[in-house]
């Protein structure tokens, strides 16, 4: 996965002002916010983009390590492969929580087979940097994490209930407060028992058969027999 980055992004900047600072290989293990981040007298160093994993994230910033990333700051991250943050017992939820990155992205294309209070969690680190007094209150009222997770509970009352109606309204609420800040799979999120996680009415359901190229069905029959 860090070597597709790699390539790509040495790629798109090509002949541009960005450089790749890559912290998985082995010369740059040791450097800290000193090295990496911008300094008055280093003006050039602003458009570094630096490329790390989860794993080596969370270990340079625990103390054990001297907390060779835990000062460092980013305008802006990307977390490819975000849902494996899901719980707030981890402590690489923690350190993305309490990041210092002025914008995160979070990206996965993995359906959400977790539970729904894991979304909540998504959704707490997604808003983690929200103004306490936002602009706009209304948006935050509406779709904020704490919307989502009010949402949630009642949907989990209403399965206890075995109430369909209040669980379809519930769900209706889960969508509603989720759609400014969230793309999802919807059909492929499903429980444990195969059945949909939240049932999208046939009009608002968007299917895209993928059409694959001659080179690509071999490989792609390939996964799907492993």
């Amino acid at each position: 996965m860090a070597e597709t980055f790699k390539t790509v992004i040495h790629e798109m900047t090509h002949g541009t002002d960005f450089k790749l600072v890559n912290l998985l290989v082995a010369e740059n293990a040791n450097l800290t916010y000193e090295d990496l981040n911008t300094m008055i007298d280093e003006p050039e160093n602003r458009w570094n983009i630096h490329l790390v994993s989860y794993d080596t994230l969370t270990s340079r910033v625990k103390p054990s390590s001297n907390g060779r990333l835990s000062h460092c700051s980013w305008s802006f991250g990307i977390f490819d492969e975000s849902h494996q943050y899901k719980t707030k017992n981890s402590v690489g939820w923690r350190i993305a929580m309490n990041g210092r990155i002025g914008c995160k992205l979070q990206v996965t294309a993995t359906p959400g087979f977790h539970s729904l209070y894991d979304w909540c969690y998504q959704a707490m680190w997604l808003f983690s940097g929200a103004p306490e007094d936002p602009e706009d209150e209304t948006v935050m009222e509406k779709h904020s994490a704490d919307a989502l997770y009010s949402a949630v509970k009642s949907l989990m009352h209403a399965i206890r209930a075995e109430d369909e109606e209040a669980q379809q309204d519930a769900a209706l609420r889960l969508i509603q407060i989720a759609k400014p800040w969230t793309i999802k799979r919807w059909l492929e999120s499903k429980h444990a028992n195969g059945k949909p996680l939240v049932r999208i009415p046939k009009e608002n359901a968007h299917l895209v058969d993928p059409e694959w190229t001659e080179d690509e069905q071999p490989k792609l029959k390939t996964l799907v027999e492993r």
